[in-house]
């Protein structure tokens, strides 16, 4: 799983988001001793309630930081860290971390290791497994985590919180200053004291503790209505905050929930800002794990907030549950997490694909040629395509294992590298979608199965369709694309196919519509598949669909309520060219017709209703 600078964890609950952050948590912190390992029996995978987790072979995280351009890291981190550092032959340098939790037979217990790898992903040995080596490493890369339940009562309490502690301990109060706050504090005290007489009697009246608790002499009591020490007035410290100017201030604790969560957030900016490198070492970069940043928050604040969370200093690992927040985020920081049969599943859009593969005679010579498409590491030997293995370089690169005794194994990979890198969706593309489609990113990348349609008018008929055979598609997270609306079809069918959503599409029988087949065609889909999820109207676009099923009557009716005009002696021709000059509101008011009656809906294209009969359980 690729990492980039902000990366947005998206999928239902219980699909393995967390235990994501957790796994990334429980590396970085290795905690030993009083604290723990950070692991339980619990993280082991059960595949059923008979699994026995002292039978497994335990977890294995491995975890690779890398230089995005060579030089990028200071000098310093090189040679302090110089013993486990590895260098490709581009000159980027990376530090590659294992993990590892399993049962011990000999010692009897699930015992936690950790290791450094080298560029053939085999243990350091040596220097490079020395303890200093590990402490240092931390120092680099510090991880902080904050839980979608935020308290801010924790997160800024005097004593406990991971930031607000810490900032307020590294406080520095010139002495001379620090004496006259103190005389200050003095005065004030008295002040206060005299201003009610009461005050001082009740004083005298607690003094008597000290005339039986003293030994040799009377000790003294006194009330303090103001803190003693500096420290004391600053663990005292807290936000308050108002949001107009009219309002009152208030502190932070009596404003909701959504801004003590927001205020959790910009805290941790804070202390990196001042403290990170104090408390770590210098040139050390953070990586915060954020659960659900949206928790509290109204859409549009959420809408806003990506930019702010993009913009937190260090790497940032977040998941979410908000459409919202995903509207903003770019194709490919997304990561779809989803529960299969066969477990956790992450689905991206990367820009490139890899696989391990020996260097070979001709190899160098294939990278080559191809301007930039194919590059090659020898250290760790992986052959990596940007974009789409075009099928003369496949031939190529299939051409280099000659009569080596792998081939057959060899061939294998190179063919699963072509068929990832089919699922390629160009930057042009994308950047297309950013422009049509921001308004349903949200909507569609939380969706279990795409139905794919042309217009808004089959989108409304559709569900409402839908909703008359008792499936309603909103309730088992169906999404309906309007594709002509919000790019192009075969986009969506190349994005469904990247990210493994399970989709079908229904066209008008003309000419645009076998177009758009065509398209979807052209990106690789084999016809079998074509066959399989893709549908037509047989009797042209979608009005002389419905006419040709019988609907003709509602449709007169609909138009004559639209309008108010006589729609009932129409001819079909006349009624067709009515129907499309008001595409939207015609299929809105027969929606309504049809959401209500399952007769009325019974009539509709048989297209539609065998979509929605094949979307039940569609994998």
């Amino acid at each position: 799983m690729d990492l980039g600078e902000t990366t947005v964890l998206v999928g239902p609950n219980n699909a393995g988001k967390t235990a994501i952050l957790d796994a990334l948590r429980i590396a970085l912190t290795r905690r030993w001793g009083q604290r723990g390992t950070g692991f339980s029996e619990y993280d082991i995978h059960m595949a059923d309630e008979a699994t026995d987790p002292k039978k497994s072979s335990g977890v294995r995280i491995e975890l690779k930081s890398e230089e995005r351009r060579p030089g990028e890291w200071p000098d310093t981190i090189a040679e302090d860290l110089g013993d486990i550092v590895q260098l490709d032959l581009d000159g980027h340098r990376s530090v590659s971390l294992r993990v590892r939790y399993a049962w011990n037979a000999g010692t009897e217990n699930f015992e936690p290791s950790w290791g450094f790898l080298a560029a053939d992903r085999e243990p350091l040995v040596g220097v490079a497994a020395r303890r200093v080596n590990f402490e240092r490493f931390w120092r680099y890369l510090p991880v902080f985590y904050l839980g979608a339940l935020r308290d801010a009562g924790d997160e800024f309490s005097a004593r406990s919180s991971q930031f607000w502690t810490r900032l307020l301990k590294d406080l520095h109060i010139p002495s001379d200053l620090e004496s006259r706050i103190l005389q200050d504090l003095d005065v004030l005290n008295e002040q206060l004291l005299k201003a009610d007489p009461r005050l001082g009697q009740i004083a005298e009246t607690l003094s008597e503790t000290t005339s039986i608790a003293a030994r040799d002499q009377e000790g003294e009591l006194d009330l303090r209505m103001v803190p003693l020490k500096t420290w004391d007035l600053l663990s005292r410290a807290e936000i308050i905050l108002r949001n107009e100017p009219a309002l009152p201030w208030l502190p932070l604790r009596r404003q909701g929930q959504g801004i003590q969560s927001l205020s959790v957030i910009f805290l941790f900016q804070a202390f990196v800002d001042h403290l990170l490198h104090e408390l770590y070492a210098p040139g050390s970069e953070p990586v915060l794990a954020l659960e659900e940043p949206e928790t509290h928050l109204h859409p549009q604040a959420v809408r806003t907030l990506w930019s702010h969370i993009n913009a937190l200093p260090g790497q940032k690992i977040v998941t979410t549950h908000s459409p919202y927040f995903v509207q903003h985020v770019p194709f490919r920081d997304l990561r779809l997490v989803r529960l299969t049969t066969e477990g956790t599943e992450v689905r991206s859009l990367p820009a490139s694909f890899f696989v391990s593969f020996p260097e070979m005679d001709g190899l160098v010579d294939v990278v080559a040629q191809s301007g930039g498409k194919l590059t090659y590491e020898p250290s760790s030997e992986t052959l990596t395509v940007h974009g789409n293995l075009e099928e003369n370089f496949y031939r190529k690169l299939l051409s280099c294992c000659g009569q080596d005794e792998r081939r057959a194994e060899l061939a294998s990979r190179l063919c699963d590298l072509r068929a990832q890198s089919s699922l390629h969706v160009t930057d042009d593309e994308l950047q297309a979608l950013e422009t049509y489609a921001r308004r349903m990113r949200g909507e569609i990348f939380f969706a279990e199965r795409w139905l794919i349609v042309e217009g808004q008018a089959d989108y409304l008929i559709v569900h409402a369709i839908a909703h008359a055979l008792d499936y309603d598609l909103d309730q088992h997270g169906v999404s309906v694309i309007d594709a002509q609306n919000n790019g192009s079809p075969a986009i969506f069918a190349a994005l469904a196919r990247a990210l493994a959503i399970p989709w079908l599409a229904v066209f008008d029988g003309d000419e645009k519509g076998n177009e758009f087949i065509k398209q979807i065609q052209n990106r690789g889909f084999e016809s079998t598949e074509i066959q399989k999820r893709c549908r037509t109207l047989p009797k042209g676009d979608l009005e002389e669909q419905l006419v040709a099923d019988g609907l003709g009557p509602e449709l007169r009716e609909t138009l004559a309520g639209i309008d108010g005009e006589n729609a009932k002696n129409l001819d079909d021709e006349s009624l067709l060219h009515r129907l499309r000059s008001s595409k939207t509101k015609y299929a809105a008011e027969l929606a309504t017709r049809i959401r209500c009656n399952s007769e009325l809906a019974a009539r509709t294209p048989a297209a539609f209703r065998d979509a929605i009969e094949q979307l039940r359980g569609l994998a």
